[in-house]
Parts: structure tokens; C-alpha cells; sequence
């Protein structure tokens, strides 16, 4: 018997039992569905991680104090922006950041926001892009004017268009205070990592104003972060350290100073996204594994209502290898179809998920390669067994069978 006609009669045995072939494919669909789906969101984050890190640049430190250290103030504050600059003459750019919470009052709607204030030097330390208007100046920070930038998405949503130059929001901070804060600013809506979540009403909405006017709002002088970007890209954990030995030296305290580099950061994201990665492709492996057990029983139980033809095709002249062809042709048809139903599906729910959370799907070839052709092997492997099963049945002994 060749091939073709191996291929016939397992289509004609599947067909005859469609519900059961479907159930059993099953596992092996969903499988292939979960690993091509993880891949694609995974490689989709890890590829948006890297322009965002490639766009903010290798060569940035970033200065905090440690957590538990809420309650004493003044412990890094703008002054200290000039203590870096003469403490690392390789210095580019330095800026300082401060984050509180807020609510936004645009007429008579409100909405929850997070409020950074922040100094002109910002803007090359970020992935902001300015739609109209201006960004943060350095006459805005010494003056401690109310303005604010919001950005494309808050200002279609509320004002039903993009240009907003000149507009009036009003800002309630934690102490009840309201203040009017002038328009200066929009930015372009940020496509990035769940950027598709920031309309709704729940999820706060990011504001920027001048880092002197924060304080003042919020009655704090310290800030929340120092940004310092330098020359060279080798040796930032040397320049962290001497950073935090000269911020040591003028405030008289230790240990309460922290440093990371975007390095570091970019390192922890990726592994931790790996690990993530990894664990989840191994649960989807279990996945496919008890997928195939599900086609080994499915095949034994086509084995058992199938002994007299098997005996009849023997005593015709069928030879051993002859049924061992059909039933691993079978299994192979089987998880072959479960595969590219896994593929089409998980390319379909990468796209729709990266649209959710607003990065472009990246999907491997070779990763649906490998999907599929894994997917046969299974049906090989675990179509084995039953395939024996069957071969070793007695001619004389099956024909008795009822």
C-alpha cells in the first residue's frame, strides 16, 4: 500500500468520527494556539522594550532615594542637579523629576491624574513628541507658572479636538487646593505598552507641569528622581557610585541613596520577560503533551472498534507495516491539522491582543515552522504505540472478534 492511499483511508476513518477527531484535536489546538500567541506578544514586548531603550539611550543614570526613606525630605532636590554636573565632568544633561497625584476638572467632568513635574531638560531624557504647542521652558520652572501639558488622546476626549493651546484645566491636588493651569502643550499619543487601556475612565491620565509649580502645589521641595545622561556608555555603575558618594558627602547621611543605569534596567526587563516567557512555554508543553496522550487513547479505542477490519485487510494481503502506516498517518494528519488551526489561531489573537495593547505583533517564521513541524512529530510519537497495537493483532483472532 502507498502512501496516498494510507492518507485516504485515514481521512475516510477521521471523517467517520468527526465530533470525536475534533475533541481530540482539541488539546493539541489549543497547545499550539498558546505557544504561537506567547511568542508573538513576547517578541512583540521585547522588540518595543528595545526602541524604547534604544530611544532614551544607553548612557543614563538615574538618582532615588530608597525606599523607606518617605518621611525625610530635602533628601534629593534640584540643587543636587549641579552637584552631579561638577562631580561627573562627563556629564550631558541632567534633569529632575517629582510625581504626585491629582484630579483633573474640565468642566463639569473629572478625572483621576498622575501629575509629573519636571524641568525643560525632560524632553531628551523621554519618547515625548510634541503635537502642538511647546514643552516645559526653563522660564516656566523659575517662574513656577501654572501651565500644563496633556497630551492628544486627553485633549480629543474632553475638548473633541487636538489643539487645545490656551485652554483652562483645573487641578485638585491631595490638600483640596484647586488651581487653574493654562494649556502650553500637546503630545502625540504614544502607541506604546498598554497606551490602548488609557481611555477609560478608571486608569489616570498622565499631566506634565513645571517641577517648581508641583512643589509648590504640593508644598514639597524635594523631587522623586535625577536623570543624568553622559558621554560614554561604559562605566556607569563607576559614575552611579561616585554619584552617590558626593550626594552622601553634601547632605552629611549614608546609605540613603540609590543608583540604576538604563542598562540595568533594560537587563531586568528582558530576563524577567524571558522567565515569564519560559514558564509559560513549558505549562503550554504539558499542554501538548496531554494533547497527545488524548490522541494515543482516541487511537487505542479506534484500534478496539476496528479489529475485524483489520483482520479482513490482513487476510487480503495487508502487510504489517501496511497498518502501521494507516494509524501513524492518522495521528499525523490529526495533530497536523491541530497545528496549523494553532498557528492561524495564535497569529489572530497576537494581532488582536498587540492592537489591545498598542505594539505591533512580530511574528517568527521560524517559530511557526517549529510549531509545525512539532506538531507532526507528536502525532508520530504518540501515534506509535497504538499503530503496534494494531499491527500485532491476529488475522484469525480478529475475524472472531464481534
Amino acid at each position: 500500500m502507498n502512501f496516498s492511499e494510507s492518507f485516504k483511508q485515514a481521512m475516510d476513518s477521521l471523517k467517520s468520527n468527526k465530533l470525536r477527531s475534533i475533541l481530540t484535536m482539541l488539546g493539541i489546538v489549543m497547545g499550539v494556539f498558546s505557544i504561537i500567541t506567547i511568542m508573538a506578544i513576547g517578541n512583540a514586548t521585547k522588540a518595543y522594550m528595545n526602541e524604547q531603550f534604544s530611544r532614551i539611550g544607553a548612557n543614563v543614570i538615574m538618582v532615588q532615594t530608597k525606599i523607606g526613606t518617605g518621611g525625610e525630605d530635602n533628601l534629593l532636590t534640584m540643587d543636587d542637579m549641579e552637584v552631579i554636573k561638577k562631580s561627573v565632568p562627563s556629564t550631558k544633561n541632567v534633569t529632575s523629576i517629582a510625581q504626585r497625584f491629582g484630579e483633573l476638572r474640565i468642566g463639569s467632568k473629572t478625572r483621576t491624574a498622575t501629575v509629573l513635574g519636571t524641568t525643560s531638560q525632560y524632553k531628551s531624557f523621554s519618547t515625548l513628541e510634541m503635537l502642538h504647542g511647546r514643552y516645559v521652558s526653563e522660564n516656566d520652572v523659575t517662574a513656577r507658572r501654572n501651565v500644563i501639558i496633556v497630551d492628544e488622546r486627553f485633549a480629543n476626549k474632553y475638548f473633541k479636538r487636538s489643539d487645545i493651546i490656551g485652554e483652562i484645566i483645573q487641578l485638585k491636588t491631595n490638600s483640596g487646593t484647586i488651581t487653574n493651569l493654562k494649556v502650553i502643550g500637546v503630545t502625540k499619543s504614544q502607541d506604546g505598552l498598554f497606551a490602548g487601556f488609557a481611555d477609560s475612565e478608571e486608569y489616570p491620565v498622565d499631566i506634565t507641569i513645571p517641577v517648581t509649580t508641583l512643589q509648590s502645589l504640593y508644598n514639597k521641595s524635594d523631587v522623586d528622581t535625577i536623570y543624568v545622561a553622559v558621554e560614554q556608555s561604559e562605566g556607569l555603575q563607576e559614575i552611579g557610585d561616585k554619584v552617590v558618594k558626593r550626594l552622601e558627602q553634601v547632605h552629611r547621611i549614608k546609605n540613603k541613596y540609590m543608583v540604576i543605569n538604563t542598562q540595568q534596567i533594560h537587563g531586568i526587563a528582558s530576563s524577567v520577560l524571558s522567565v515569564v516567557s519560559g514558564v509559560l512555554l513549558v505549562i503550554e508543553a504539558i499542554t501538548l503533551i496531554v494533547g497527545g496522550i488524548g490522541i494515543v487513547n482516541i487511537l487505542l479505542v479506534s484500534v478496539t472498534e476496528r479489529i475485524r477490519e483489520i483482520g479482513i485487510r490482513k487476510a487480503l494481503g495487508a502487510r504489517r507495516r501496511d497498518i502501521v502506516i494507516q494509524f501513524i498517518t492518522e495521528s499525523i494528519i490529526m495533530t497536523g491539522i491541530s497545528g496549523l488551526m494553532g498557528i492561524l489561531l495564535g497569529i489572530v489573537a497576537g494581532a488582536v491582543i498587540s492592537k489591545l495593547i498598542k505594539i505591533p505583533p512580530v511574528v517568527d517564521l521560524g517559530v511557526i515552522v517549529t510549531a509545525f513541524l512539532g506538531s507532526v512529530m507528536l502525532g508520530l510519537i504518540f501515534g506509535v504505540y497504538p499503530a503496534k497495537r494494531a499491527a500485532d493483532l491476529d488475522p484469525i483472532e480478529s475475524l472472531r472478534y464481534e
